[in-house]
């Protein structure tokens, strides 16, 4: 049992009796589960440190806006889900000159960006868009 000031434990038990409880109850769970029941994508992953990237870098732009393209395509055509598909994601060179340094790190923001705008552009077009940022609606 919880030891209450006293005084309050009387107001308390008589504020919160039969339908009181039950929503303060559901109100306590849901709260909890929100909170703490759903990890991010890669709330484990000890690579999480490789998924930030420069959004300005223009190896992470090229890729983003290809893969905001096709992934509005594909959930226009109600395909399946496949952020690491198709030929420019395996070649993720599109835009790449000898300026912007090594070509496999290039490929590798690239592919990063790809990913990432594939995925805003799969959830704009299925309507899962959200101006406050991912994971709000």
């Amino acid at each position: 049992m919880v030891n209450f000031p006293p005084g309050c434990r009387m107001f308390f038990l008589s504020s919160f009796r039969g339908r009181h409880r039950t929503w303060v109850l559901v109100f306590t769970v849901t709260f909890a589960l929100g909170a703490f029941g759903s990890p991010d994508k890669h709330h484990n992953d000890a690579s999480a440190a490789q998924h930030k990237v420069n959004r300005k870098d223009p190896a992470f732009v090229a890729g983003y806006d290809e893969g905001y393209r096709q992934g509005g395509n594909d959930s226009a055509a109600l395909a399946n889900y496949n952020d690491q598909g198709g030929s420019v994601y395996g070649q993720a060179t599109d835009g790449y000159t000898a300026p912007y340094g090594d070509k496999e790190a290039y490929q590798q923001r690239f592919r990063l960006g790809y990913i990432a705008g594939y995925k805003a552009g799969w959830d704009f077009n299925a309507g899962r868009y959200s101006p406050l940022g991912a994971g709000s609606w």
